[in-house]
């Protein structure tokens, strides 16, 4: 038995139907869109390492394109529900803190070290920074209140760490 042919099969099965219903029947083209497609793919990406168990390091290099469709997915649920395709000048700065967070849960599944964790959550926090930053300078009235907090809270993190942790220098 090809398991990956049949996983693979599957998924693709799963995602003509959602879009068959969502195509065909009535209602249901409010609430399935194309953006679903990016969080089918991402549960495609996501599924194996839980699947597979016995191969999991292996797969948890699966977690990085699973985590930039599901944060595509979500900015792009986002623009579809509200109509502000204008946040795309600020949101691509979520791109890179996807990839961070692909990292960081590949190396915490597969057992790919600390190391490898700590440059996914940096790369999160450094584009998570420059998103509150963008979004705070072009985004709405709300965007323009919460980004700055994420930057506060941000520097708070940082401040707190350098505080706490002891100094090596010679």
């Amino acid at each position: 038995m090809d398991r990956g042919r049949i996983f693979v099969a599957a998924l693709l099965l799963v995602t003509g139907v959602v879009l068959l219903a969502g195509n065909l029947l009535p209602g249901w083209a409010n609430l399935v869109s194309w953006t679903v497609i990016f969080f089918i793919l991402a549960l495609g990406f996501f599924l194996p390492a839980a699947i597979w168990r016995d191969q999991r390091r292996g797969l948890a290099g699966m977690f990085i394109p699973g985590a930039i469709m599901l944060v595509l997915g979500a900015i792009f649920t986002y623009n579809v529900a509200s109509g502000d395709w204008a946040a795309w000048s600020y949101l691509w700065t979520l791109v890179p803190a996807s990839v961070g967070l692909g990292l960081a849960l590949a190396s915490w599944v597969g057992g790919w070290g600390e190391s490898t964790a700590w440059v996914g959550i940096i790369m999160m926090a450094v584009s998570l920074a420059l998103f509150a930053l963008m979004a705070s300078l072009m985004g709405n009235p709300v965007m323009g209140t919460v980004a700055p907090l994420l930057l506060i809270l941000l520097g708070l993190v940082l401040l707190v760490r350098a505080l706490r942790r002891p100094r090596t220098d010679a």
